[in-house]
């Protein structure tokens, strides 16, 4: 019974993703005029290339949701103010707090020192998701505001991450940030 309330307690816990952030903002004295601002999102030709339309239509709702919820309007069918380009990045690194343990001579039940065999460990997986989203002014072409968000951890479900690191990442928009900012996911729904 305290195995099965172990494991339902650990399904209900969130995940607190802390990711490095950092953010540019050429926008100068007209950062609040621009709040309010409304946008288009624009897709590279590899972008259109890369990933199948269902995914991408998620990666769109993520980053218009995002957008959003700092105070940004989609501009629908009308001429946007600013052009929204996503770039995500996912790389499998080397686990930072992995630490193999060799052990050739152990102590067995009785104290004597006995020779074992090292055993195959493998290293468990480690992801690092990047975020990048630029805002280009669409009457000058200039890209008025970039936003970076890096979180290295254990899980590989990037479109889950996603929303948190964006969250992160626009935390002080349309002012820059330097720093670690941590955004609690919900726990999944089971």
């Amino acid at each position: 019974m305290a195995l099965g309330l172990g494991l339902l307690t650990g399904c209900a816990t969130s995940r607190m993703i802390d990711s490095d952030v950092s953010s540019f903002s050429s926008m100068g004295d007209s950062l609040v005029a621009r709040t309010d601002a409304s946008f288009a999102i624009e897709h590279l030709p590899s972008q259109n290339q890369g990933l199948d339309a269902s995914t991408q239509a998620q990666l769109d709702t993520i980053t218009t949701q995002a957008l959003e919820a700092v105070g940004l309007h989609s501009a629908g069918d009308k001429a946007a103010d600013y052009l929204a380009q996503l770039q995500v990045r996912v790389d499998t690194i080397a686990n930072p707090h992995y630490r193999p343990r060799y052990r050739d001579w152990v102590r067995d039940s009785n104290g004597q020192l006995v020779y074992t065999f090292p055993t195959l460990q493998l290293e468990p997986s480690w992801y690092r998701h990047q975020v990048q989203l630029l805002l280009r002014d669409t009457h000058s072409n200039r890209v008025v505001y970039e936003a970076r968000a890096t979180f290295d951890g254990p899980w590989r479900d990037t479109l889950n991450l996603l929303p948190p690191m964006l969250q992160a990442a626009l935390r002080d928009y349309p002012h820059t940030l330097q720093g670690k900012v941590v955004v609690e996911l919900p726990a999944p729904a089971h």
